[in-house]
């Protein structure tokens, strides 16, 4: 067994890391968001709100943040998850879009999501400049919101609330 000294284990990290964030930034940049949202998957997701998103999830993973579940059902980027911390659990989807397109992409976003709910919903302005789909009383909630992450890539998330 060949043992590694402390420097070469920090290199092997480190390049572990830069892989990754390579990786991770990496995605449809230079699509529009509509390009690349799942309608049928979108309507699943909401589907399965009123239970909790229990025949979506797959497997489960627990961190310090709460519970984290994989899922087969990819409404927006091949980036869901569902997420479960004090309160109800809720889906998520992330992407990079390009920075110098953050409205156009996320109208058009909010346009192809509206077109896949149908004519049942309605939008409205919600904090932070996200935008919010209802489709009435007892149904879920999905927020759509761009932000600058960390690394300063503009991005954009969807997240559908349960009742």
């Amino acid at each position: 067994m060949q043992r590694f000294s402390k420097t070469r284990m920090q290199v092997m990290f480190a390049s572990s890391l830069a892989l990754l964030a390579g990786c991770a930034g990496s995605g449809p940049v230079h699509e529009s968001v509509s390009s690349y949202m799942d309608c049928d998957a979108l309507q699943q997701a909401v589907a399965s709100a009123d239970n909790g998103f229990d025949e979506i999830k797959r497997s489960r993973k627990n961190t310090r943040f709460g519970e984290i579940w994989q899922t087969d059902v990819q409404a927006f980027a091949n980036a869901c998850t569902i997420v479960s911390t004090s309160g109800p659990g809720y889906y998520t989807c992330s992407g990079q879009i390009e920075t110098d397109a953050t409205t156009s992409q996320l109208e058009a976003a909010s346009d192809g999501i509206g077109q896949c709910l149908g004519t049942g919903w309605s939008t409205s302005p919600a904090g932070d400049g996200a935008i919010a789909f209802s489709g009435g009383a007892g149904t879920p909630t999905l927020t759509l919101k761009s932000f600058a992450n960390d690394r300063g890539a503009q991005m954009v998330v969807m997240r559908i609330d349960q009742p």
